[in-house]
């Protein structure tokens, strides 16, 4: 069942950048569509490149190292040890996937890839959903791994199941750690 949402979810995004790429193809081509005056704009524009349009001409090198990339983290979100950990992981992971996917059906099959947001106030390079998914999924593995992990991997939680585990049982921990088989057995606390 989680596998079937991690690929659901992940092919919904990826139809969704892909239909945005589309419109952007049949309608941007000719002129920008404002949205915000000197503000947001659509405006379509294509990259060769990786991110700001660094490194053109190294189409099959990108098409190589995103499919590394994606398959790996897709091999982990599909094994479900993520799921275990915590949904914002598993949210990181989906949406690494489908920007990368949708940004790789771009190179394969367009040679480049359809970029067509634009912020123009302050003259940001011009991007796409699948950037986008990458973008929020990186910031959600680094807010993660900054913040959260460090918690679940804290000395006073780790040992905090283990003293848990020992009251469930009814005894209290001798030197050694064990639970007291005198202590308990006779119907509860004194």
């Amino acid at each position: 069942m989680y596998q079937a949402f991690v690929l659901l979810l992940t092919a919904a995004l990826i139809v969704l950048d892909q239909f945005t790429k589309l419109l952007a193809l049949a309608f941007l081509q000719q002129e920008p569509f404002a949205i915000i005056p000197g503000v947001f704009e659509f405006h379509f524009t294509t990259n060769p490149g990786v991110a700001f349009g660094l490194f053109p001409g190294n189409r099959w090198i990108f098409i190589g190292l995103t499919s590394m990339v994606v398959l790996v983290i897709l091999a982990v979100l599909l094994s479900g040890r993520l799921r275990v950990h915590h949904k914002m992981l598993t949210a990181s992971g989906i949406l690494i996937v489908a920007g990368g996917l949708g940004n790789l059906i771009d190179r394969i099959f367009r040679g480049e890839v359809v970029d067509f947001l634009y912020f123009k106030l302050i003259d940001f390079p011009i991007f796409n959903l699948a950037d986008c998914y990458v973008v929020v999924g990186a910031a959600l593995l680094l807010i993660f791994y900054l913040f959260l992990f460090k918690d679940e991997k804290s000395p006073s939680k780790a040992a905090a199941p283990g003293r848990a585990q020992t009251g469930a049982e009814g005894g209290s921990p001798h030197e050694g750690g064990t639970p007291d088989s005198s202590a308990g057995q006779g119907g509860g606390e004194a």
